[in-house]
């Protein structure tokens, strides 16, 4: 993740999780995480969509 800037709130988030959580929880807030960006990528195809 060379030259990537994180948001520091989402970098706060995985700590917060990894700390109280541990790996696992870091497991299922990835599996989350992707289960949304599918949403998030849907939504913004549909708003291109829709401006074409």
């Amino acid at each position: 993740m060379d030259d990537v800037t994180i948001e520091p709130d989402i970098a706060e988030a995985v700590h917060h999780v990894a700390n109280r959580f541990g790996a696992r929880g870091l497991e299922d807030m990835i599996e989350l995480a992707q289960e949304e960006l599918v949403e998030a990528r849907r939504a913004l195809e549909e708003l291109a969509a829709d401006t074409d």
